[in-house]
Formats: C-alpha cells, sequence, structure tokens
C-alpha cells in the first residue's frame, strides 16, 4: 500500500465518523448526512481498491461553480432561520471534493482542517454529556493519525514513500496521549476566557433541544398539568436547612389564575415590581424573621414563573428585579436560558402575598362560569357557618365523594367541570382545583386557582431533594377573613405527586441524572463568576493551608506582656514571630520546582545496557578523531582502535565483545558485568584524554595511518 493511499484512508475514516453527532444535535438533517456518508464510503472503496484516477483540479473548479446556486438558495432558504447548517453543508461538500482530489502533500492538511471544523461544529452544537465521550474518541483518532502521518513523512525523507510501511504499536502512545491532553486541558478550561454564550444552539424547524415544559403559561388548559403527570424529567432541585415544611409535603407555587373562560383560566395581571434590597441583597416579600432557607436550582423550563415554597418571605436572585402578580405568585422578566440558582428564606407559616380582594370588580370573586346547577351544588355543600367553615366543608365533598383519574385527558366536553361534578364525578388535579374555586365563588368568597409543584423526592447522590415536572399540581387558595388567602388543596390524596419508589432503577436514574446536573452546572453554564469562585476557593485554601502550617512550626506561645512605646519610638517586632507570607511562598515554589526538575531528570535517565554503552563507545572514538563510520562493524570497530589506539584497545575489545554478546547471544548483563562495562569505557576515555595531552597545542587529533600489510 503507497503512502498516499494509506493517508487518504485514514481521512476518510475520520471523515465517515465526525459528523455523526450533528444530526442528534438538530444541527444536522439526517438525509444530507446519508448522503455524505455514502459519499465518503464509496472513496473509502476505491481507495482500498488502489485506485490511483482521481479528481483533477480542473474538476474541482467546476463542480465549485455547481456548487454555487446550491449554496445560494441554502442560505436564502434555510440560513434565514439558522445560518449554521448552510456552513455544514458547504463543509460537508468542501470534504469530499478534497478527499476526492488528494494529489498533493498539502491536501492532506486542508481536508483534516475540513475533519476538524466538522467536530468543532458537532461539540459546540452538542449540550449532552456524552459528548465527552465522542471528544475522547476523536482525540484518541487524531492523535493515532497525526503520529502515523509524522511516520510516513519520516519514512519519506528517504525515499520510501512507493511501499508499504510497517505498522507502529501506538496503544499506548495514543492512551497516554489522549489522558495527558485531557489532565492539561482541564485547568485550562476552568482559567482561560469564558464567553457568555459557549454553545451553539442549533434549534430546528422540527423542534430543539431543552426539557418539555411544564406548562405554567399565561394561559392553562384543564389538561396542561395532568398531560406531564408521567414527565420524569427533573424540574429543580431543593436543599432545605433550618426549620422547614416535609420534603414529602412541600408546596412551591409557581403561577395564580383568575379569569375562567369557559375551558382555560387566565392568568392573574402584575401587582407590582419588586426590588431588590441593597442591604440585605434579597427580594422581601412578607414580614417576620427567616426560620430556614430552601436553595433551589432551577431547570431551564421556559417558563417566566419563580417557583419558590409558599412560606417564604424572602428571595435571593440574580435578576435586576421580579413582579410580584396579585395571586402573590413570582415572575422573571425573562425565560432563564440555562438553570438558575435562588434561595428562599422560609418563615414558620405560609405567606400570604396576594392582595386582599376588592369589593368588585375583583377577579377572585369573578362569577363568569357559575352555573346555575353549580351554585345550588355549593350552597347544599357549604351548609351554613362562616367562610372557613364553608369552604372546609366544599373541600370535604371533592375529597371523599369524586376520584381522581386521567382518563378525563381531552375530553372535557362543552362545560368540562359541570360534566366532572354531575356526571363522571372523578378527573384530575386541575378538574378539582377549578371546580372548587368556581364554589367558593358561587358562595361569595374570593378564590383563584393555585399552579406549582407538590411533593419532593430524596437524591440517593447529594443532599438535595429532586423535584420532577411530575410533582407539578394545581390546588386553591381561598381568602378568610381572619386568616388571609389560605390553601386548600381538594385532590384527593390518591391523586397527589407521591415520590417514585426506591428501587434500583431510581437509583440508575438520580445517577445518571446527578451526572447531568453537575455536566450543566459545571461545564455548560460555568461562567466568569464560577471563575472568580474558583479562584477565591484556591486563595482561602492556600491561605487555610499557610495558617495550618505556621500553627504546627510554631505551637502554641504565650503573648509577651505589651510594652508601652516611648514617644516617637516605633514598638520592637515581636520576638520568634512565624516567617513571611512571601518566604514561605517562595519556599513552596521552589520545592515544586525542584521536585519538577527531579522528575524530569528522572524520566530521562538511560537504562545502561550494552547497547547504550556501545553507541557512547563509537561517540566517544568519533570525537576524538578516529574515523567512525556510521555503517562500520563492531569488529572492524575493534580492530580500528587497536591499530590506531592501543592504550585502548583492551577495554574496547571487551566492550564489543560484551555487546554481541547480549545483543545477539541473548546473554544479559548482570550488575557485575554491567559495572565492568561502565569502566571499560571509562578507561577508553581516559586514553583518549591522555592522547590529547600528548599532542601541541592547537594541533589536529594524530593517529597512526593503518598499515597495508
Amino acid at each position: 500500500m503507497t503512502f498516499a493511499r494509506e493517508k487518504r484512508l485514514w481521512l476518510g475514516a475520520a471523515a465517515f465518523v465526525v459528523a455523526w453527532p450533528l444530526p442528534l444535535n438538530d444541527a444536522l438533517e439526517w438525509p444530507v448526512l446519508a448522503l455524505f456518508v455514502v459519499g465518503v464510503a464509496a472513496i473509502l472503496r476505491r481507495a482500498r481498491r488502489g485506485a490511483e484516477r482521481w479528481l483533477s483540479d480542473r474538476a474541482l473548479n467546476l463542480l465549485g461553480l455547481a456548487y454555487l446556486p446550491v449554496l445560494v438558495v441554502d442560505v436564502a432558504w434555510i440560513g434565514r432561520a439558522q445560518m449554521v447548517r448552510p456552513v455544514l453543508h458547504l463543509i460537508l461538500f468542501g470534504l469530499l471534493a478534497k478527499l476526492a482530489s488528494l494529489g498533493r502533500e498539502r491536501d492532506k492538511w486542508q481536508a483534516w482542517i475540513g475533519i476538524f471544523f466538522l467536530f468543532l461544529a458537532a461539540m459546540a452544537t452538542s449540550v449532552h454529556p456524552s459528548v465527552l465521550l465522542y471528544l475522547v474518541l476523536f482525540l484518541g483518532l487524531t492523535v493515532a493519525i497525526l503520529a502515523r502521518f509524522v511516520y510516513l513523512h519520516i519514512l519519506s525523507s528517504f525515499g520510501h514513500g512507493d511501499s508499504a510501511a510497517r505498522g507502529l504499536p501506538l496503544g499506548r502512545f495514543v492512551l497516554a496521549a489522549s489522558l495527558a491532553t485531557l489532565v492539561f486541558a482541564a485547568p485550562l478550561f476552568a482559567l482561560l476566557p469564558r464567553v457568555r454564550s459557549p454553545y451553539i444552539l442549533a434549534v430546528g424547524p422540527g423542534g430543539g433541544a431543552g426539557n418539555p415544559a411544564a406548562g405554567f403559561s399565561d394561559e392553562m388548559s384543564l389538561d396542561l398539568i395532568g398531560r406531564i403527570r408521567d414527565n420524569p424529567q427533573v424540574a429543580l432541585r431543593v436543599e432545605l436547612a433550618g426549620r422547614h415544611p416535609k420534603p414529602d409535603l412541600l408546596r412551591l407555587k409557581a403561577a395564580t389564575y383568575e379569569r375562567w373562560e369557559g375551558r382555560t383560566w387566565r392568568r392573574s395581571p402584575g401587582a407590582r415590581t419588586l426590588r431588590r434590597d441593597p442591604l440585605q441583597g434579597s427580594y422581601a416579600l412578607a414580614p417576620g424573621p427567616a426560620a430556614g432557607t430552601a436553595r433551589i436550582t432551577l431547570e431551564p423550563l421556559r417558563i417566566t414563573s419563580l417557583p419558590v415554597p409558599v412560606e417564604a418571605n424572602a428571595v435571593e436572585v440574580d435578576a435586576p428585579m421580579l413582579e410580584l402578580d396579585r395571586g402573590g405568585a413570582l415572575l422573571l422578566k425573562g425565560m432563564p436560558a440555562e438553570a438558575l440558582e435562588y434561595v428562599a428564606r422560609l418563615g414558620r407559616e405560609p405567606a400570604s402575598l396576594g392582595l386582599a380582594p376588592a369589593e368588585t370588580g375583583d377577579g377572585a370573586l369573578d362569577r363568569a362560569g357559575v352555573t346555575p346547577r353549580m351554585a345550588e351544588l355549593a350552597a347544599r355543600w357549604a351548609g351554613e357557618g362562616d367562610a372557613a367553615a364553608r369552604a372546609a366543608a366544599i373541600e370535604l365533598r371533592l375529597l371523599e365523594d369524586y376520584e381522581y383519574s386521567l382518563e378525563s385527558l381531552g375530553r372535557g366536553g362543552v362545560s368540562p367541570l359541570e360534566t366532572f361534578l354531575f356526571e363522571t364525578r372523578r378527573g384530575h388535579c386541575e378538574y378539582f382545583a377549578s371546580s372548587m374555586v368556581l364554589l367558593l365563588r358561587a358562595e361569595g368568597i374570593p378564590a383563584r386557582l393555585i399552579t406549582g409543584f407538590y411533593g419532593a423526592e430524596q437524591s440517593w447522590w447529594d443532599r438535595a431533594w429532586i423535584v420532577r415536572q411530575s410533582n407539578a399540581h394545581a390546588w386553591v387558595e381561598a381568602y378568610l377573613p381572619e386568616r388571609g388567602w389560605t390553601t386548600f388543596d381538594p385532590t384527593p390524596p390518591a391523586g397527589r405527586p407521591v415520590a417514585s419508589s426506591r428501587n434500583a432503577w431510581l437509583y440508575a436514574r438520580q445517577a445518571y441524572e446527578a451526572l447531568v446536573f453537575r455536566w450543566d452546572r459545571y461545564v455548560l453554564s460555568y461562567d466568569f463568576y464560577d471563575q472568580v469562585s474558583f479562584a477565591g476557593g484556591l486563595r482561602e485554601m492556600w491561605a487555610r493551608w499557610m495558617r495550618s502550617w505556621r500553627g504546627r512550626d510554631d505551637g502554641p506561645r504565650a503573648e509577651a506582656p505589651r510594652v508601652p512605646e516611648a514617644p516617637g519610638q516605633a514598638a520592637p517586632p515581636p520576638a520568634g514571630g512565624a516567617p513571611p507570607d512571601w518566604l514561605l511562598s517562595s519556599a513552596v515554589v521552589f520545592a515544586l520546582g525542584a521536585a519538577l526538575l527531579g522528575l524530569w531528570l528522572w524520566r530521562r535517565r538511560v537504562e545502561w545496557s550494552s547497547a547504550a554503552g556501545y553507541r557512547e563507545l563509537r561517540a566517544v572514538l568519533a570525537g576524538a578523531g578516529l574515523p567512525v563510520a556510521p555503517a562500520m562493524a563492531p569488529l572492524a570497530l575493534a580492530e580500528l582502535v587497536r591499530r590506531r589506539l592501543p592504550a585502548a584497545a583492551a577495554p574496547a575489545a571487551r566492550m564489543v565483545a560484551t555487546y554481541l554478546d547480549e545483543s545477539f547471544g541473548g546473554r544479559a548483563l548482570d550488575p557485575s558485568a554491567r559495572l565492568g562495562f561502565r569502566a571499560d569505557l571509562s578507561a577508553v576515555e581516559a586514553a583518549v584524554r591522555a592522547r590529547r595531552r600528548r599532542r601541541p597545542s592547537g594541533s589536529v587529533p594524530y593517529f597512526p595511518p593503518l598499515s597495508r600489510t
């Protein structure tokens, strides 16, 4: 196999595998990838058969002109929505053309540049941790290809370009080089400057990346939460501290709805904009001290809601402002594109954040949707008593007389709530909560619909509690004059979200979710502020180490009595104090440098053998002026020394004999023979130095000519 054929096969193999992640990232169409793979496979097939005729420069120019109108249409049609795809189409076409026309040595590097750009595109459009495996595999392939190219280049420089090259044992080298590259790249990733959006999000017309949204939109139908009840995707993670509700009873309020429009709810309007307290660094929600905290990490759910526990009385979040709607739900000014971390301070009781209802025109008293049958049912269920007793009576009837079911998804009919109350008597949480809101309003009790998350699941891999999208839930807030806005949950306990059963499958799923979470947090979302925090952590670690080191060396000392200073006289320095920090730092740096230098020298050591000693012997003799030709045989070398440097003849002969025994006789040097070998080499060097001292200063080394007898 010729070198050119082997290079074409290596480049074709790299091109065959480099573009596969692109369709998975929605950055490339599958049919385009299929055409590219078929083209590369055809080139590989021709190369394996030893084809010699490939595209000429003229054919390449014609292909470029033919592709120009395709590029124009591609940019005009697809580039308006996503410019990445036309660029990728152009790179794929150029790489195919280059692989089919490799004729000069520099052409292989042009083809490799195209492969490298495809690799960058695959990495830049990937947000899944499996891209790390792709990175490692492609890194190993790159090291192997480049090492092989260097080997072929060296052979070509000696005129061996038309014959097959022997294989090289590259396995350990590729593994070591790949691991060293990854180890070296990790600190660079942590320290080099970051860009705000390091990844190209390739969202095509057919969909895009990201998890399904939890459904807390401005308009909510009766099916939104029910449709994601089986969605196991993580919505947020909560770390609880101090006094807090039981995690399986945790309620996180996300959105409130007041206007019922026959089949959908309309979100409550905004009430006021919150400003951050410059002293506390948080947004105050309700008065009262904090008894606990909830550190929350919200996944990008494509919502503007900021879910917080109903006990929250303050929140710390990196946002310029927050909006509080009339129902007491928090909204961001935009949808977070990445995981959002914030802290909610928890009071001892649920905080009533909603505005008190107005006497007229308030959405919480809107009786739209309340039919005469519903009003009659509300009066019969509520009975007599104050607002709290009547609301509890309506909640109890829904809890005891109705069943939870997801069978009603998409089957609401003309009047879905009447169908639920008087016919089917079964439904999911939106039906229970929506019906109770209208029944309370029929009794003159202000009420609204609340959506959020209920319950949490303990993670086996970290301290956080996991809230999944399947924990989405709907409940009711009713305004009671003596207590303010109060939570009611008419959904039967069988229909409320519960934690998954603990088994091996849950253990494995949580492990995968923990990996994805850390990938998102410390790779995808790693930014400048994380770098500052990382540097601060290193500095604090160093400071702790220095304090402990000084304390261990100095030991506890009794404080000497302080001597008053005389006017104009400086206080004497304390005797026996700890050395200054700059001195300790210099000592540590010097020790690390010495250790690295010693390691480098140790790695460069030469394992002593007869072959190494024989090479040293040739170098010493050549440096003394003897005509040591590269192809001179060992016995000829010994004869040369005997005739021209008789003082070194005996030790040189012993070295040559030992070298022949070890290299060709299969006899290894024992420690005593190794010492004798070194002594013989020293004797040869001493004979050379003695000859140099005897010759006149400035003269060239002189050895008597060989006898022709």
